[in-house]
């Protein structure tokens, strides 16, 4: 039995810089995620989540979705997909991955809670695992009660983050989730490619098939190959060929800038790469302009897609800062996320607003989130600390 790894395919983003070109890219990198499935004759594509980048797609996205997934059909090939937040409405409406499933176009294993499945593919019978975005906060209730499946070959397949990362917002780690009863753990929701082993069992995030930002940057995209056919999982890594490349450069002025753009050789990229400079030091006025003024002809001349700048956190507000202003003026608003460990300025606090303000859908979540709150005495007397200060 052969699968096809895949998760965090975001169709219908258009970050960074909401622009047209950028959302086409989001679409190729899945189109060649198809053709990787079909060429290798797998039984199915498991999609660890966040398949599309809002729970309310575009009719663009849905309908290069449509065309994408019947691709698959026709090839026999199966799509079996879990939930990430990103496909959870906030309200009552239905959400989208649901919509395809009606569709006969996928297998929607999970979308609000932990499922177990048994699955019929053409290589014989596989168990599923199936476990969608839940908030970090009362994913621990969801898991005592979920069961490995009563079958030989077994898939966890989660849009999770592990505790192992070693990052905040973490959901489990991989004792809690039981790992060492599956052949093979699948999972989704950090963007960048990692592999470790636990009790011998192969746990993969593919990452996602294109970077959102330069915190995601690394030299290649990759799809994860799992071989079942054996007494082992094999796992061999497929590199994609279609993402974007982005350029990030430390410079300290203009003349710098103009080094490290000639050292780059944007014309090697098949694509114009998104350029991401990070200023090291404060600018003059007139080296501003002229950092700006180039940035924005290698735009002009479709030399890079997109140019960003950065200025260091060390840096005070000056002329760089209005550097970063301007050239970035097209960049997205503050996310929800952002705006709340802002307001709040404890970590703790804002990731239990956020999981409330993210569960809206779900009383019994809701219920569960709040119960923690007014049963901790120390998140309380966060609470009544910050009440004080504002």
């Amino acid at each position: 039995m052969l699968l096809l790894h895949v998760s965090d395919t975001h169709l219908g983003a258009t970050r960074p810089g909401k622009l047209r070109e950028r959302e086409m890219d989001f679409y190729e990198a899945f189109n060649e995620v198809v053709d990787i499935a079909i060429r290798e004759r797998v039984d199915a594509v498991i999609h660890a989540g966040d398949f599309f980048d809002e729970p309310r797609p575009t009719p663009q996205a849905y309908l290069f979705a449509y065309r994408a997934l019947k691709k698959l059909r026709e090839h026999g090939v199966e799509l079996l997909v879990v939930a990430g937040q990103h496909d959870q409405p906030k309200t009552s409406q239905l959400p989208p991955l649901r919509v395809l499933g009606e569709m006969g176009l996928l297998r929607l294993l999970a979308q609000e809670k932990p499922e177990t499945h048994t699955i019929r593919l053409r290589s014989g019978e596989l168990g599923v695992t199936a476990i969608p975005y839940i908030s970090p906060a009362v994913i621990g209730e969801h898991l005592k009660t979920t069961r490995p499946p009563d079958s030989a070959r077994r898939v966890l397949l989660g849009h999770l983050l592990l505790r192992e990362l070693n990052i905040p917002s973490a959901h489990a780690s991989l004792a809690e989730l039981g790992a060492d009863k599956y052949s093979y753990v699948a999972l989704g929701d950090y963007h960048l490619k990692y592999e470790t082993r636990y009790a011998g069992v192969p746990v993969v995030y593919p990452g996602s098939t294109e970077a959102l930002s330069v915190l995601e940057v690394s030299e290649e995209r990759y799809v994860a190959l799992v071989d079942l056919s054996g007494g082992e999982a094999a796992v061999s890594w497929v590199k994609l060929s279609a993402p974007r490349k982005w350029v990030v450069l430390e410079v300290r002025g203009f003349t710098d800038l103009l080094v490290e753009v000639g050292r780059a050789k944007l014309e090697k990229y098949a694509k114009p790469p998104i350029l991401h400079v990070v200023l090291k030091t404060r600018l003059s006025e007139l080296e501003a302009r002229r950092v700006r003024e180039y940035i924005n002809k290698l735009v002009s001349e479709r030399r890079v897609l997109l140019g960003r700048v950065e200025v260091e956190e060390s840096e005070e507000p000056g002329v760089a800062r209005r550097v970063l202003e301007e050239v970035t003026r097209r960049e997205e608003a503050p996310t929800l996320d952002h705006v709340v460990h802002s307001v709040l300025g404890d970590a703790e606090l804002a990731e239990l607003v956020l999981a409330i303000l993210k569960s809206c859908e779900s009383r019994e979540e809701v219920r569960l989130l709040v119960n923690k709150l007014v049963e901790s005495e120390r998140l309380l007397e966060k609470v009544r600390r910050l009440v004080s200060a504002k």
